[in-house]
């Protein structure tokens, strides 16, 4: 029980990080500068936080090779969708982003889970399975929206890319040959590998600034900063602890609870509440089509239950 209560909570926190997410959005822009900006200071600062965290816990702070391993390739999939995610909040609502965002997160690792390692599969969850594809042409449909296939593009490089991070954190949980880092200690790691990729993509950007245009300078977003430096700085916080804290009872449950069941539960309450977030702090009304497509999705996560 108590870990469905840590999933449980991990979906109210994802819910909470990805609306700072849209809040440092709206302030900085949905630019290349802004996001890798973002990831940078976010990584940094969630990295620390754990750093700490490990060390008030008592847990021995060793790095393998794998655990590295795997936290690099979370850390370049993670920076991808946030940037991706960005473009994605600018043409729609943050709920579409989570919608398909958290999808993939939970259909790639319950399929990964079926093939690779031998988990159950049942008349519901195929029928889930279906539902989840119907549900996904809604948000495309929908009038709410802009993008034309390149909101298509995107949304499935999102559904892509988070099955990927969820696929890597099940199998570093899961691991038995080779040796690997505690829970906290791998947050540090996925997130301190986040702020070093993302640091090089803003050191390449400067280097070949004279090929891009005003509005995609660091500069540029680094003076929107200043500008706000307190608001900002409490949404980077913010995003590090929701994020973190979310990430961490999902890499407990990950090690506790079969991928078919813990990542429904997460998909689905995120679906949700991410929905709602964006209708209480950002006005974010979801037309009759969108709406369809949440309810489909909610009601198919349900079904890999049974």
């Amino acid at each position: 029980m108590q870990y469905y209560l840590l999933i449980l909570l991990a979906v109210v926190l994802l819910a909470l990080q990805f609306s700072t997410n849209k809040l440092y959005q709206l302030r900085c822009g949905n630019t290349a500068a802004a996001s890798l900006t973002f990831s940078t200071l976010s990584g940094l600062t969630t990295s620390v936080l754990f750093f700490v965290l490990t060390l008030a816990m008592g847990e021995t702070f060793t790095v393998t090779p794998y655990s590295l391993l795997m936290a690099a390739i979370i850390a370049v999939l993670g920076c991808t969708y946030t940037f991706i995610g960005f473009k994605i909040m600018a043409f729609g609502s943050m709920s579409v982003f989570m919608m398909f965002l958290m999808l993939g997160g939970m259909l790639l690792p319950y399929l990964f889970g079926v093939f690779w390692l031998d988990e159950a599969i049942s008349a519901g969850r195929i029928i889930g399975v279906i539902l989840l594809v119907i549900s996904m042409v809604f948000p495309v449909l929908s009038k709410d929206r802009s993008g034309g296939v390149i909101f298509v593009l995107l949304c499935a490089a999102v559904f892509t890319l988070n099955g990927g991070v969820s696929i890597t954190s099940k199998l570093h949980q899961i691991n038995t040959e080779f040796a690997s880092c505690g829970t906290t200690t791998f947050v540090f790691l996925t997130n301190f590998m986040n702020c070093v990729i993302s640091a090089l993509g803003l050191l390449i950007m400067r280097l070949t600034g004279s090929k891009m245009t005003v509005d995609d300078r660091e500069t540029t977003v680094m003076q929107v900063i200043r500008k706000n430096v307190r608001v900002i700085a409490l949404i980077i916080v913010g995003n590090a602890a929701f994020g973190g804290l979310s990430y961490m009872f999902q890499l407990i449950g990950a090690a506790n609870v079969p991928a078919s069941v813990l990542y429904p539960l997460v998909t689905g309450g995120s679906v949700v509440l991410s929905a709602v977030a964006g209708l209480l702090f950002f006005k974010e009304k979801p037309d009759k089509v969108s709406a369809i497509g949440l309810l489909l999705s909610f009601a198919a996560t349900f079904l890999f239950l049974f």
